[in-house]
């Protein structure tokens, strides 16, 4: 079974398992998607042990409605007047809630968080949060409008046995324009002047009408188009025209007006767009993901936590009480194929067919977004999965490890023809 256009542009060329989905509907309403971080039981101790004491650093939960992570900490930021630490990106389209630290010494203005932020004070630290304090996020999803639940059991099956690719899913690309890789690449080949054009014009048929047309007139006549007559969402593209107004042609300080964090992430998005072909291109081939063999690099995994990553001197012999998963490199400037085993040798193919050498990704005319690399489980391996169903839904609930995607999850179990229709 070949999955649609938008999962093959942005490297899923694979489904897991052989059976039709079961179709439906996601975010019919906000409450049908729910999303909580789980913090490091250190972190929680901490917490408890300076709930009475007031530390550098306060600790907040923040419960967001319809809003992606990066406008709520804008809001966050102004209405405290101080710079907001935050573990995870979450959904727009969800109810999620995550937690952040500021400064203790910033003055919080309730009124200016609006009606879809709620923050809740848990206590003070003397470390600002960052990252590393994720473990994990647990999900609570219904699948409205359910076409058929007659493979469902064979799929859940499959998955809970042999878990599923560990797929970016399509909120790193942007689902309803699928550009942030493409922007990414544009940086790794030094091409600043199509990254800013694609940027501020590649267009989405998924998009609204109005942003349709804004990028339309972006194309044709920008030195025309008044900035602050463009839809309030296109802020990063108001960005970029303001500098290119003030510096034409200086498309490196252009690029260098968006903020540092989320520049960075069109970069993540190409090594995402990389490591799902890579595992894709596997997949294909037959790689059994789960079977460690001579030279891989792999993991063991206890509940949602990759441990300790291992250099395999052969075939091992699979303790069935714990969950080993190959690992696959996030590609940089660092990446050696030698250190991955057969997975290495994957991600070589990709970037030859990318035309894309590991040097590429020290940048060096805007060096603050070079990366040297990463790793992850190849596999999405799951401690749990609660699944109920009733007449044309299912409901999901299961715990996920940081950075793993419960989207390329639901793509396994729903097959959509159309991922944008079905609320992906």
């Amino acid at each position: 079974m070949q999955p649609p256009p938008l999962d093959r542009s942005i490297g899923m060329m694979v489904y897991a398992t052989p059976f039709g989905g079961i179709g439906g509907r996601l975010r019919a309403k906000l409450e049908d998607f729910l999303v909580k971080e789980i913090l490091d039981d250190v972190v929680l101790k901490h917490l408890s042990e300076m709930h009475e004491t007031r530390g550098p650093y306060a600790v907040y939960s923040l419960t967001k409605r319809g809003l992606d992570t990066i406008h709520a900490v804008k809001i966050v930021e102004k209405a405290f007047g101080g710079r907001v630490n935050y573990l995870g990106i979450k959904d727009a389209k969800a109810i999620t809630t995550q937690y952040i630290s500021i400064p203790a010494n910033a003055d919080l203005a309730q009124s200016k968080l609006g009606d879809r932020l709620t923050l809740e004070k848990l206590g003070y630290l003397t470390y600002p949060l960052n990252r590393s304090h994720l473990i994990g996020n647990r999900f609570r999803v219904k699948v409205r409008e359910v076409k058929s639940q007659g493979d469902l059991a064979q799929i859940l099956h499959g998955i809970v046995e042999n878990g599923v690719p560990n797929f970016f899913g399509y909120q790193r690309f942007g689902s309803r324009r699928p550009v942030t890789h493409l922007i990414g690449k544009a940086f790794v080949k030094r091409r600043f002047d199509k990254a800013v054009e694609m940027l501020l014009t590649y267009s989405s048929e998924d998009e609204s009408a109005e942003i349709q047309q804004a990028r339309k007139m972006l194309s044709e006549e920008s030195s025309q188009i008044e900035i602050e007559d463009l839809p309030p969402v296109m802020d990063l593209e108001k960005l970029v025209l303001r500098s290119l107004r003030k510096h034409p042609n200086n498309y490196i300080k252009a690029i260098r007006s968006i903020p540092l964090r989320v520049r960075r992430l069109f970069l993540n998005a190409y090594q995402s767009y990389v490591f799902n072909r890579t595992l894709s291109a596997a997949v294909e081939d037959g790689l059994n993901l789960l079977s460690i063999q001579q030279s891989d690099l792999y993991a063991e995994v206890d509940g949602v936590k990759m441990l300790e990553v291992k250099k395999s001197g052969g075939k091992i012999a699979q303790d069935q009480s714990k969950k080993v998963a190959l690992v696959c490199p996030l590609v940089g400037y660092n990446f050696k194929e030698r250190s991955f085993g057969r997975l290495g040798t994957y991600a070589s193919k990709t970037l030859l067919d990318e035309e894309v050498t590991p040097r590429d990704f020290y940048i060096d005319d805007i060096p603050e977004l070079s990366v040297g690399g990463d790793l992850r489980a190849a596999t999405l391996l799951l401690d749990e999965l609660h699944a109920k169903t009733s007449e044309e839904a299912l409901s999901i609930e299961t715990i996920l490890g940081k950075g793993c995607y419960i989207t390329s999850l639901l793509r396994e179990i729903m097959k959509p023809d159309d991922p944008v229709k079905a609320g992906f």
